[in-house]
Order: structure tokens, then sequence, then C-alpha cells
């Protein structure tokens, strides 16, 4: 994903660091849909020993984190894992009666970033990875068909890793303006964070160096002339140089940032362990299939393979639809 490649390579490099740091684990979900609206989910999350652990977890955090708790419904079993070290398995099943079940299975599948009870876990509580699952039967032209949606997204992880990013600007902002009414101070953080989001969702982080500095120069000057019209009635004399710098070093002036991997481990270590979660989503459908966006296919199964950090900007979504005989 280009915001993969590019705003989290350049910014945030300790990233990767951080993810490998603490052993690979595959998310297995597959889904058998009968004709009859029937069917089966089993759910198989499988992490193998690592000689890192560098999150310094517990197994019941772990297992809070990754929403795979007995209360969730998993079994836990120990197996032989691929590289010949042990693996920790956790498995879940659900049977699938009729139509109208399919949609209970929304929000089923969560990566929690927090733990309530842990560091940040007040002020990220809310930041966590789920799913969303739509079954709908319909008769066309084609005749009777089934049309399988599931869409992986964040709840609120941009808006922290942007409030991240802005931490300096907030600093400079609330020791400088000091007089300035709180709801202006307030416009101004905003203003830098709004800027952030703008830049992220239009993928202009994947540039050069010097690319940078010449693509962001005008944006840089914008955000100077709001800000300093800001601050110009209680702050006179304030130079508009001084914001432009700010701006010039959120924007452009990227550096590796030693500091964020020890924010992602103390305040969202379910995000770094969804950064090291490959999901691989098998469906069956009934009948032919006459559309998907699947990666691949084995046979009649569609398969899909991707990573949570891919959902960051805009979920993840597989799309599937077949012709049922009638």
């Amino acid at each position: 994903m280009r915001f993969w490649r590019g705003y989290l390579r350049a910014h945030w490099a300790l990233l990767s660091v951080t993810l490998l740091s603490v052993g690979c684990m595959e998310y297995e979900v597959t889904t058998n849909l009968n004709p009859d609206g029937s069917g089966i989910r089993t759910e198989k999350l499988v992490l193998e020993d690592s000689d890192d652990d560098e999150l310094g977890l517990s197994a019941e955090a772990f297992k809070s984190l990754m929403h795979v708790r007995e209360v969730d419904g998993f079994q836990y079993s120990e197996q032989a894992g691929e590289s010949g070290s042990e693996a920790h398995v956790f498995a879940r099943e659900t049977r699938i009666r009729g139509w109208d079940e399919w949609r209970a299975l929304s929000g089923r599948i969560q990566i929690v970033a927090a733990a309530a009870a842990g560091a940040g876990g007040a002020e990220y509580a809310d930041v966590r990875f789920e799913n969303a699952l739509t079954v709908d039967r319909r008769q066309s032209a084609e005749g009777r068909t089934l049309e399988v949606r599931e869409r992986f997204y964040w709840n609120n992880l941009m808006g922290a890793l942007i409030d991240y990013e802005a931490r300096g600007f907030t600093r400079f902002v609330e020791s400088r303006f000091s007089r300035l009414r709180p709801e202006l101070r307030g416009e101004l953080i905003g203003l830098a964070k709004g800027a952030l989001w703008a830049t992220a969702q239009q993928g202009r982080w994947d540039l050069g160096d010097s690319e940078r500095a010449e693509a962001f120069a005008p944006l840089v000057e914008h955000l100077a002339d709001r800000a300093l019209g800001l601050v110009r009635d209680r702050y006179p004399r304030f130079g508009r140089e001084s914001f432009a710098a700010q701006f010039r070093g959120m924007l452009v002036e990227l550096e590796e940032d030693e500091d964020f991997e020890d924010f992602l481990e103390s305040n969202l270590p379910g995000a770094v362990l969804a950064g090291n979660t490959q999901f691989v989503v098998r469906l069956n459908l009934p009948g032919q299939v006459l559309e998907s966006n699947a990666h691949k296919r084995d046979g009649a199964t569609l398969i899909w393979e991707f990573s949570p950090w891919d959902a960051v900007l805009v979920p993840v979504e597989l799309l599937a639809r077949s012709r049922v005989p009638e």
C-alpha cells in the first residue's frame, strides 16, 4: 500500500524493527457457505515461539489484545511449528444455521491496540482492528446470487498516530502561546493534525527529501499564514517564519524517531502485534463465482492475504459473488 511504503517507511522506520522482534503470527479465517444459508466459520491464530519478547506481554495480556481468550470461544493448544519450534494455536469454530446469523460474526475478529489497564490504556482504549461481515441473497437476471462482503478496518488508530506526530507542534503551541484562548490553541493544533491527515491520505510521503521539500512548500506557507492569523491579535510581533519552521519540521524534515518504538510498545502493544500478523482469509461459496477481488484462487476456494497495517488509512475490502443453482 502506498501509505505503508511511503509514510511509515520514511518517518517511522523503527516500526519494522519493532514488529520483527516479536515473532511471526498467522491468522487464518475460513468460511464455508452453503446454498441454504448455513455454514461454518473457523478461525485459527498461530504464534510460533520467538527468542525475542521485547513487548514483555504476559500470556493473558496477549490473549486479551488479540481477542483469543476462552471467553471469546477460542481453544488453546500447542503444536509443532513449521520451523520446528513450538507453536501456540488458538482456534474457534462457529456453526451458522441460517442467513440471519451471519451478521453476528461482525466484530468477532478484533485486535485491541491497548489494554485498558496498561500504559496509555485510558487514552487509546478505543483503538482496535476489527471486521464487518455481510452476506446477501439477491434475485437478478443472472438468477439467484449470493454476495459476501467483509471489511477489515481500524477504529481510531490513525488518530493516535497523528497525535504522536503532532506532539512537537502541540508542545510548541502550549508553551509559546500560553496567553492565547484555549479554543485558539486547539485550532492551531487542529491545523497541524489536519495537515498530517490530508498529506497521509494523499500518499505524498513516498518522495525523496528534495522532492518532498518542493512538494510541501506551498502547504507549509499556507499553514504558516493561517496560524499567524490565529495569533496575530494576541501576539502581533510573532514572526511568520517561526510557524513555517514548525510546519516544515513536521512535514518535510523527516528523521528516524527512536521514541516511536517506545511509544508503540508502551501505548499500543496490540498495534505492534497486529502489524506482525498475516491474515489469510479463505472463502468457499456455493455455485459459480461471478466476481471477486481475491488475491488468488485454489480450486473453488477464494483466498485473500493482507496485514492489518494495510488498513491504516482505508479498510481492506473483501468481495465475492456467486450464482447459485435454483
